[in-house]
């Protein structure tokens, strides 16, 4: 079963990355100014709004049926709205379609989270869910580099358009997955508890805190590949293969990080901020051929993000609490990377500006988790 989610995740992100590894780009292509790319992170947000009310639902009503019937809806949204990129006419539509994408992930991910956890904390939830990003981000390779040979050869159209079939398989897959492990033990066994933000404690809100500074300052991809395309400093399939590089860092990170995180815990996120600065100061000032080395950064803090935090909210959260823990720390964070995002948009054309709000978010975070570090 464990496996089997991993494939899931592999195909699914074969599209949404495919589709969001040039976002920018593709705006730029359409003609979009750099409020653009910034309500691509809007759009973000109103996934992480989903999140939390998808995991307040999944909390509340402590059902199996409701939590696989988020999952699969997630991924059927997903796997419908990226191929439909190849419509979109403007740069309004494709955000539209950006917006609609983020929706199914926030529909899914909780519940998601939850199953995930369950198949895998007998062996450590650190491994299991550095497989899982592994297994993910194999995907999120395949799909970038895809895309970047489609476009080079056929166009944006068509290179969203064959996105199609790995949809179709990660909605079949999902649901196989939910007819052959139809019943959650620590959803159905354990005491129904209120879905209240009171009970999740305080080291889980310093938590939520921390890595909402780290989303204010981390300059997110669509921003990334508008940047380098709107200032001509590399080609839009030139684009797509660095973020397919940062794919691979990220999947060769995976596995390495999730089982130092069942070593070290939480002092394993210090090495967030200090990558999140990092990327935009390569980003901003670094020679074009040293510029692909965005990839490395870019890749090691989503490794992070999407394997050592996701793994962190489950060791700080008890597990009936667990969805709404998730939908929580997904409502902060989102609202974090969205503001982020727009705040980048408005200083975009000042380097100076940009890396000192880099560098004070990044400082931030770095300190509240040192002291998270302290005490779990």
């Amino acid at each position: 079963m464990f496996y089997l989610l991993g494939l899931v995740s592999l195909f699914a992100d074969i599209v949404y990355e495919g589709g969001r590894s040039v976002s920018g780009s593709y705006l730029d292509y359409l003609g979009s100014p750099a409020i653009g790319p910034a309500l691509v992170g809007v759009g973000d947000f109103v996934g992480y709004i989903l999140r939390f009310l998808a995991g307040y639902a999944a909390t509340l009503y402590q059902s199996s049926r409701v939590l696989w019937g988020f999952v699969v809806a997630g991924y059927a949204v997903t796997a419908v709205s990226i191929p439909m990129l190849a419509l979109a006419s403007t740069w309004g539509a494709a955000v539209a379609l950006y917006t609609v994408e983020r929706i199914g992930k926030g529909l899914r991910t909780p519940s998601r989270e939850v199953i995930v956890a369950e198949v895998s904390e007998s062996f450590g939830l650190g491994k299991g869910f550095g497989i899982h990003e592994l297994l993910d981000q194999v995907g999120a390779f395949l799909g970038p580099l895809a895309v970047a040979i489609a476009i080079a050869r056929w166009g944006y159209a068509q290179a969203f358009l064959m996105l199609a079939l790995p949809g179709a398989l990660s909605v079949a897959l999902v649901v196989s997955a939910s007819l052959l492990y139809p019943t959650l033990k620590s959803v159905e066994r354990a005491e129904k508890p209120t879905a209240k933000l009171r009970g999740l404690g305080r080291p889980f809100w310093l938590y939520t805190l921390a890595s909402s500074a780290l989303a204010l300052g981390f300059m997110h991809w669509s921003l990334v590949s508008y940047y380098l395309s709107s200032y001509e400093i590399l080609s839009d399939p030139e684009i797509g293969l660095v973020f397919s590089a940062a794919m691979l860092v990220d999947a060769l990170a995976a596995v390495p990080l999730g089982h130092l995180f069942d070593k070290v815990k939480t002092r394993l996120l210090l090495v967030q901020p200090v990558f999140s600065f990092l990327l935009v100061a390569i980003l901003l000032y670094a020679p074009r051929e040293l510029v692909p080395l965005v990839a490395v950064c870019y890749g090691i803090v989503m490794c992070s993000e999407e394997s050592v935090m996701r793994a962190a909210v489950a060791l700080l959260a008890d597990p009936p609490r667990r969805p709404m823990a998730y939908g929580s720390f997904g409502l902060f964070f989102g609202f974090a990377w969205a503001l982020g995002g727009v705040v980048y948009s408005a200083i975009l054309a000042n380097k100076v500006f940009m890396l000192l709000y880099a560098l004070a978010t990044s400082a931030i975070s770095f300190a509240l988790y040192a002291k998270i570090a302290r005490t779990c």
